[in-house]
């Protein structure tokens, strides 16, 4: 079915590779119950036939546009530049190897239009798929409901991600731009800075209904990440910039920068613990410029740090196996 009138909602796709995946992803879109959508595929220069299925896709269906970028961006650039095509008021930025299920759109907008439009982040609940075991694990979603701006800036903090991928997050387009993007240098947790910063100023939702499958095993990026050793680096870098985020650190008390820290800690453990048990044993570090210079420390107790980089572990490790 096609849609009807204007569009309300972007989809944006950033693409690279991952050609088997990426036909599933498009047809999850075609699929939905709610059809006011319009599509934008990005390529970033593929080295599978991912551009010919952007091509085919789009010559079958009007809704869908294509690009391909004149030369490699990158990931977070990629991501950056594809949430700037349509011009809906709501924006989702969709990986090319995760599925939406069928009414998640549907849900997304009932909700919306429920709650006249106010909140600017909308969450949906991902699944984590295993193809090697043909497995689904729902994600936990600690919150339900609609938050008031800043209400849940210091658990985020102290957790990590609470509002879940691009993938599984609508964003009005205008709160987006208020924080001028998504940033360019944190591939691994763009998202999650990005989410902090809106939910620190716009109001948030939580739609656990609406669910977004999530492709997990070896030959994703967030394994890649996780191998590298560089995911501590760029989550190390996210939480110290939200810290120094004024919209951010007006949320927070002294207890919850202790915490956020407690965090920062058990991340270098935990990943350094990971490293070993695959046999890697030296990490790529940031360069120190892209950290901010100036930084309020707090002290955390051994037993603090260990327990969290217990659970640090576990969560990477389901998220690679």
């Amino acid at each position: 079915m096609k849609s009807v009138g204007k569009p309300w909602i972007s989809i944006a796709i950033p693409s690279y590779n991952r050609a088997d995946l990426l036909l599933r992803t498009v047809q999850s879109v075609q699929n939905q119950a709610d059809q006011g959508w319009e599509m934008f595929i990005v390529d970033d220069r593929s080295t599978d036939s991912a551009w010919h299925v952007a091509q085919m896709v789009s010559h079958q269906d009007s809704r869908i546009h294509c690009e391909q970028n004149r030369e490699n961006r990158g990931l977070s650039k990629n991501f950056r530049y594809a949430s700037s095509k349509g011009s809906a008021p709501y924006l989702l930025l969709l990986a090319a190897d995760d599925q939406l299920e069928f009414d998640f759109l549907q849900r997304i907008r009932q909700f919306v239009t429920e709650h006249e439009g106010i909140p600017a982040l909308i969450c949906g609940r991902r699944v984590l798929y295993y193809p090697r075991y043909n497995r689904y694990v729902p994600y936990a979603t600690p919150f339900a409901d609609v938050y008031s701006p800043g209400q849940t800036v210091s658990r985020a903090l102290a957790n990590g991600n609470l509002y879940g991928l691009y993938s599984s997050v609508v964003v009005k387009r205008i709160a987006l731009n208020e924080i001028e993007g998504i940033p360019t240098d944190n591939p691994w947790a763009g998202d999650y800075e990005t989410f902090v910063r809106i939910a620190a100023r716009h109001f948030v939702a939580f739609v656990p209904q609406a669910r977004v499958y999530q492709h997990a095993d070896t030959t994703t990026q967030t394994s890649k990440f996780l191998l590298s050793g560089e995911l501590v680096n760029y989550e190390i870098m996210t939480l110290q910039r939200l810290l120094c985020d004024p919209r951010v650190a007006q949320h927070l008390r002294p207890n919850d920068i202790r915490n956020a820290w407690r965090r920062i800690h058990a991340l270098k453990w935990s990943v350094g613990l990971y490293r070993v048990a695959h046999g890697q044993w030296r990490r790529r570090d940031l360069p120190a410029a892209a950290l901010p210079n100036k930084m309020i420390e707090a002290s955390c107790s051994v037993g603090e740090i260990v327990t969290t980089m217990i659970r640090l572990i576990y969560q990477r490790w389901r998220l690679t196996y």
